[in-house]
């Protein structure tokens, strides 16, 4: 991982020096849905609209790199060991994505009017997180109400206490798609991106089996101590969007075409 982002940064060093920059802006529409702890979900059910809008700055004719905001709404419907569950919240993500083309691509040009691509980078994601321990108490492996109470606590409160609260994550997003000309300044594209999440709070589940022990003795203290289960890079949440994209290129650089499509 080391190494791709390495080299992306080099192309990208390399190509403003030697190439011919240009500036898109685009707004995109599709679908997000969500991928996690839960098992069961409703896909036809848990797929929400998304919408946003981003900035792309082209190196040249191969390398670009976007800024993006895209929000909707993130749900599913489906279970947790065994148990219903669902969660529906309203999510706004900034990201940073490197674009590299397959194929030499300039909006305007009829030698190379479309590619293939890859995306990859860095985005923040805001949302409210809930943690609502009677909805989580019938599952399997949380702890029973007898063996909240033989909890420490400083670990009870934050088990039994509902909370409501709002959650900046990080995540990194990679995706794909194919994008072609529609005129002189204008392109479309269809693109596919995956987030994985370095919290487990998309869910509302944050774990549920964290803090849990199988041996509890009377006075509360586990042979083992308190288990916490939770991992920065070792989570669970994903959230998937699919959608098109219309981009307007508002920027051409110093030099038109003819030049234009020869030193990109």
């Amino acid at each position: 991982m080391k190494r791709f982002f390495i080299i992306i940064f080099s192309i990208l060093t390399f190509s403003s020096v030697s190439a011919q920059n240009s500036a898109d802006i685009g707004i995109w529409g599709g679908i997000g849905g969500y991928m996690g702890d839960m098992t069961h979900i409703d896909q036809a059910s848990s797929l929400n609209p998304n919408v946003g809008l981003f900035i792309r700055y082209n190196y040249n004719s191969r390398v670009a790199l976007r800024t993006m905001l895209l929000v909707g709404p993130i749900g599913a419907t489906g279970e947790y060991e065994a148990d219903p569950w669902d969660f529906d919240k309203f999510v706004t993500d900034v990201s940073v994505m490197g674009e590299f083309n397959f194929f030499r691509y300039i909006i305007g040009s009829k030698r190379h009017p479309w590619t293939t691509y890859l995306l990859g980078g860095v985005g923040t994601s805001l949302y409210k997180y809930t943690y609502d321990p009677g909805r989580m108490s019938p599952m399997l492996y949380y702890l029973s109400m007898d063996q909240l109470n033989a909890v420490p606590g400083d670990i009870r409160d934050e088990l039994i206490i509902e909370t409501e609260k709002s959650v900046i994550g990080l995540n990194i997003p990679l995706g794909f798609g194919v994008k072609f000309n529609i005129g002189e300044r204008m392109g479309v594209g269809v693109e596919a991106i995956l987030r994985k999440y370095f919290n487990d709070k998309m869910d509302n589940l944050d774990d549920p089996r964290k803090f849990y022990s199988l041996d509890i003795n009377p006075e509360g203290d586990p042979p083992g101590g308190w288990k916490g289960y939770n991992s920065f890079l070792h989570n669970n949440d994903f959230t998937f969007h699919l959608g098109v994209h219309i981009t307007y290129r508002f920027y051409r650089g110093d030099q038109e075409c003819p030049v234009y499509e020869n030193i990109n």
